[in-house]
Formats: structure tokens, sequence, C-alpha cells
């Protein structure tokens, strides 16, 4: 009897160690916690759970603040650090990673370095706007006129891979994702010198590299697709979607249909990925408002006031508005014209010297015919072409041309130039609204999530705060009057933003 007791006992004490074992933290169980720490937090996603405040900045609810040099790249963190890149100038040659405490916003170390020639850039471009990746070991950044470089969390230099400096006429913007041991960068240049890299985390040596020469240049970053049928690596870039084997770089299938220059990042959920890119020139819906470019154009530069254009009137400045919701001085609000003489020539349909609204409307309603913005949603299981299999829903309707999409709680958002919001059922792509955030201006960083809290950031710097709803649901606007670029990062409790000047933690 007493050895039943005992056997019973040591049965129930067995089980309980079992459903311990299974239950807690083990070393190889052990769920690790999460890190905003790459583009767009985990998986370039965009998504975090968390509870921040609505109202913040730049006064308000402000843990601390600091100042910091020039550069677009977005904050990411690793345990109690946060790692940026910067550049002291448009024009400098020095390109610096820096380090911070999370707690107290101190920099913890800066290192710097040379890169031998300075690299083409846009006017709202900076040599240093791509996004460091961090793992429990390592930050890994990646400068378009230097190349690749590894840190570990003092500072010290462990690795470093030379490139040659991006050659587009934009500059350099993706950034490096991590995947297994390996770090993956999407280099897409033109002169057919496109490429798909990965290297190994503690060595930097090249694992595998794929050619993309097929592919102009592109400032898209590439995500992780996992799936019910495994993992890829997906890649948006000119004029296609492709997805590639993330252990070996080898190609699956693509899906034409994009525009030639593509900047947001795919993302995925309800089983499927998404996919987007403006027009050529940044439109964002199916069909170019004409009559909305005749006439903002006439208020500016009809000055008799007889609603046509003549020559004498087509003065320093006169350009083609391609993205009319934008303020005038805002850049890309219009094509630069120098030759006006060619554009009259262009323009004037019926040779009188003049243009009038039936001149304009024949030449701008036909100015970007077959290139249409585009919003895909691809099931998994495709080999080489997906369109005509697998697309299960399209979009042309406010389709951002920088941000990129959010996917969260069996929805799809998206904001474009304007402030222009827009909600999607994902599954089905069924609009659910799409209203103003009145927060006006162009859009460069894109959407993120924090619990059930979307933070939408304008490029003239007001941070607007919506929830995650079936109706556009307003809840803050907070105005830190400096331009930002970049993509916030965030925690449990806290949201870091860049400006263009400053470096913020907010919280409660």
């Amino acid at each position: 009897m007493r050895i039943r007791t005992m056997n019973h006992i040591m049965a129930g004490v067995l089980l309980f160690l079992i459903a311990f074992f299974f239950s807690c933290p083990s070393v190889s169980g052990q769920q690790e916690k999460v890190y905003w720490n790459q583009f767009r937090g985990p998986n370039g996603q965009g998504v975090i759970q968390g509870d921040i405040p609505v109202r913040f900045g730049p006064e308000k609810n402000v843990v601390w603040k600091v100042e910091i040099a020039e550069g677009q790249s977005s904050p990411v963190m690793w345990d109690n650090r946060l790692f940026l890149t910067a550049s002291e100038s448009r024009n400098a040659k020095e390109l610096v990673t820096l380090c911070f405490d999370r707690n107290e916003g101190t920099i913890l170390w800066r290192q710097v370095v040379q890169s031998e020639e300075r690299a083409r850039l846009h006017s709202m471009n900076t040599p240093a706007s791509s996004t460091p990746a961090a793992d429990e070991k390592h930050v890994y950044v990646y400068f378009g006129g230097y190349g690749l470089l590894c840190y570990d969390h003092a500072g010290n230099t462990v690795w470093e891979q030379r490139m040659e400096t991006a050659k587009n006429r934009y500059g350099a913007a993706t950034s490096p994702i991590l995947y297994e041991d390996k770090v993956i960068l999407c280099l897409d240049n033109d002169g057919g010198t496109s490429r798909l890299l990965a290297v190994h985390r503690d060595t930097g040596k090249t694992a595998w590299e794929q050619p993309r020469s097929m592919f102009s240049a592109g400032w898209s970053t590439p995500m992780i697709w996992r799936h019910k049928d495994g993992e890829e690596l997906v890649v948006m870039g000119a004029r296609r979607l492709t997805s590639y084997d993330a252990k070996t770089g080898e190609e699956r299938w693509w899906a034409g249909g994009f525009s030639e220059e593509t900047v947001g990042i795919p993302v995925c959920g309800e089983g499927l990925l998404f996919a987007s890119t403006s027009a050529l020139g940044g439109r964002g819906n199916e069909d170019t408002n004409a009559e909305l470019t005749w006439k903002i154009t006439v208020e500016e530069f009809d000055t008799n006031h007889d609603n046509i254009i003549q020559r004498n009137e087509m003065t320093e400045g006169f350009g083609f508005p391609i993205r009319p919701e934008l303020s005038r001085d805002n850049p890309g609000y219009a094509i630069p014209i120098r030759d006006i003489d060619g554009l009259m020539r262009f323009l004037d349909k019926d040779r009188d010297n003049a243009i009038d609204e039936t001149d304009w409307m024949k030449t701008v309603s036909g100015f970007v015919a077959g290139k249409r913005p585009i919003l895909v949603a691809i099931r998994p299981g495709a080999r080489q072409d997906a369109r005509p299999s697998h697309v299960v829903w399209e979009s042309r309707q406010g389709i951002p041309e920088i941000p990129s999409l959010l996917y969260c709680q069996n929805k799809l958002f998206f904001v474009r130039d304007g402030g222009l919001a827009t909600c999607l059922e994902a599954g089905a792509g069924k609009p659910l609204y799409q209203g103003k955030l009145d927060a006006p201006g162009q859009y460069v960083a894109s959407p993120i999530a924090v619990g059930d809290k979307i933070v939408l950031v304008s490029l003239r710097g007001v941070v607007t705060v919506i929830q995650v709803d079936d109706v556009l649901n307003i809840l803050a606007r907070n105005d830190f009057r400096e331009k930002i670029y970049a993509t916030p990062a965030a925690d449990e409790n806290r949201l870091y933003l860049r400006t263009a000047g400053h470096f913020y933690a907010l919280g409660k």
C-alpha cells in the first residue's frame, strides 16, 4: 500500500514537473522579447503590442529629447540600446552610427566612417536614410555611399563589406533585414547591377548572391513572408514583385504590373501578402485629376484672367503639377520645365499659340496612360507568374507613394499625400473608409500600430493618432513644428520619434 501511494506521489510530481517545464521559459524554448530591431519593427510590419499616449510632444509626455544630426534612418533597438545613423550634412563624407541609452537618451558611443565619393541625392534624401538592423550581439548598418558594416553593442567594429556607391538619381534608402544567421540586403541600382545579397552575421562573408539585372533602381526593403506552406523572401522592385528562397536566393515566383519606382515594404495578414506602388510621379488614384491640375495652373499663371495660358504667362516656376494635393513649395509638387517653348508646342494641340482647357485636358488625361497605381493581395503557393492564378483582389484608389501599407487586426491601412487615409477589409479588399486626417502635406514616414492605436506622420511634422476601427476615429494631432521623414519606432509604452533636428522618447 505504501509502495502504491509513493508511486502515485511520484507520478504526480513527474506530471507537475513536465507541465512546469513546458509552461515556463527554458534555455531551448524561451520566448524571446520582441524588439523593434529593423525598419518598421518585427519583420518590417510596423505592429507591436503596447500602450502609448495619444497626446505628446514637443513639450507634452516627453521622456527625453536630444539634438541629432541630419539623417532619415529610423531608430531601432535591442535591450536598453537604441541605434540610429546620421551625417553631419548632405555634402559631408562622414557617415555616423549612433548608440543611445534607451532610458536616458544619452549617447553611449559614436562610430564614423568616411565615404570616398558623394552619392547623388534627391533634395529630400540624405546620406543616412537606410535604417539599421540589430540582434542580441550586433547592429548592422548600410550606407549607400560606403557599404555594409557590423558593430557589436559596445561600438567595436566586427566586420565591414565595402560596396560601390549606389547608382541612381535619388540616393539609397533600402534597409538590411535579418534571417536566420544572415543579413539580407536588396541593392537595386541603375545600369544592370541590381542584386540581392546575403552575408553571414558573424563574419560578413557572402552566403549567397542573386542577380536582379532586369531591375532598375529601387528603394524598397525586403521582408520574410511566413505562411502555412513555409517562408519566402519577398522583394518589391521596378515593375514587379518577386519571391525568393530565403536560404538560397533562388527565384520562386513574380507578379507584374507595378510602377518603375518602388519604395514601400510588403506586409502580410489573413494568409495573404499585400504590396502596392503608386503610379509613376506619385499618382495614387486610377485616373489623373486633369481638371484639378488645370484649375490650379490657371489660378497661378493666368495673369489676365481669360482662362487661357499665353506664352508670356509661362513664367519662372511653370511646371506640370503631378501631386496637386501638396502645396506649391513642396518638393515633388510639379515637374519643373526647362524648355518652356517645347512645352508650349507639346500642349498647344490646336496650334493657336495659347493653351486653353481643351488643350490641357487632351494632354494631361493621357499623360500617364498605362501607368496606374496598384495594390494587390496574393495568396501563397504561386510558381512563376503569380498574377493569373494567385492574385485575390486589387485596388487602385488612394495608393501611397512612399509610406508602406499597414496590416492590423484584419484591416489594411494606408495614407497618402494630402493626409488621405484609407482602410480596407484585408481579406476581401472591401473599402471600410477613406477620409482626410486634416493634417495636409506630403507623407514620407510609414504608419505604425501600437496596440489599438495607429500613428501617422506628415512631412510637415504633424503626428496624427487614430483608433484601429472600421471608421476613421481621430484621437489626436500633435504638431512637432519640424519636418519628419523617419518612421517612428515603439516599445510597450514609448514612441521613439526622429524629427529633422531632434530625437524624442515619448511616453506616459
